[in-house]
């Protein structure tokens, strides 16, 4: 666990200390990039579903809607945690910059080049 001190940060408008779990904020980063690999490939199953060339006729052809239903609201999931990744990675780079040993355990949990 890292302490990280800003200025100003105090109710009395003295430094606080900050504690940052490496391993949490790694953990964190880990899963959403899991869930959105899981969302790509619900996408490419539900496209594939959809192309089926039976469901083009007939009373299945109605069926057929709510896969794009279903499409659209797990990409707009995936939209959101594409900016919750970004939001992580900024983050995570702000801290890199600040610290370089916080950096360098960074680097080290998540594979990172350097």
């Amino acid at each position: 666990m890292a302490n990280v001190a800003t200025d100003g940060a105090g109710a009395g408008g003295g430094a606080a200390d900050i504690s940052i779990s490496v391993d949490e904020i790694s953990a964190i980063h880990n899963k959403i990039q899991k869930i959105s690999v899981e969302l790509e490939k619900l996408e490419e199953s539900t496209k594939s579903i959809a192309s089926i060339k039976f469901y083009e006729e007939g009373k299945a052809k109605k069926a057929l809607e709510v896969y794009d239903k279903a499409n659209k609201k797990a990409m707009d999931l995936y939209d959101n945690y594409a900016q919750i990744a970004g939001l992580v990675a900024y983050t995570i780079n702000a801290m890199v910059e600040q610290d370089e040993s916080l950096g360098q355990e960074f680097y080290t949990k998540l594979d990172l080049p350097e």
